[in-house]
């Protein structure tokens, strides 16, 4: 009996979450199509069972004033709600907490330009660890973490710089993760 005992007590194995992992059973989904040819989309309804929850028209228009509509499509993928609720590594938050809100947007605008700056190269969908830091977080939650999922989640196209004005956007919606995961860091 102890040996079943030591088997039930035994710590779960992690399961390792993916830019394509579903949960459909839990409404959780994956909108990045499997490999097409042509001109077809790369977003669409999940990949697994089909379930279409994204208005893609809305939020390849990129309006601010959709930012809360979009949170609600984007933790709608399980990748997107794995970093949306996923407790901070202890490095996270140590890098965090020696920082005030501004100096953190401004570490996020130099990540944003920095890593997903630039055209989609042979490292896309590489580029953005998944812990470490703050902004890794919320670049995954918000799909600014790759010029792939800033292709289908946001409509920019990957295959140039960003413009100064998907910069802001993107650093809009990085901030705001940032404001509702952590709220006590202050504004200098």
């Amino acid at each position: 009996m102890s040996e079943l005992t030591d088997k039930l007590d035994a710590p779960l194995p992690s399961v390792k979450i993916t830019c394509t992992s579903v949960a459909c059973g839990e409404d959780l989904h994956c909108f990045l199509q499997k490999k097409r040819t042509g001109n077809l989309p790369h977003y669409g309804p999940c990949r697994a069972c089909g379930a279409e929850r994204v208005d893609w028209e809305r939020a390849h228009r990129r309006d601010f004033g959709d930012i809360d509509i979009l949170f609600t499509e984007l933790r709608q993928e399980v990748i997107r709600e794995h970093m949306w609720t996923k407790p901070f590594d202890n490095d996270a938050v140590r890098r965090a907490s020696k920082v005030d809100r501004n100096t953190l947007l401004e570490k996020a605008k130099k990540r944003l330009i920095s890593s997903v700056g630039k055209p989609a190269g042979a490292w896309d969908s590489r580029q953005t660890k998944m812990e470490g830091n703050v902004i890794f977080y919320a670049q995954h939650a918000t799909a600014t973490c790759c010029r792939q999922c800033m292709h289908y989640w946001h409509g920019i196209d990957k295959n140039t710089h960003l413009t100064q004005e998907e910069v802001d956007y993107c650093l809009t919606l990085v901030e705001r993760f940032l404001d509702a995961r952590l709220p006590e860091i202050e504004k200098a």
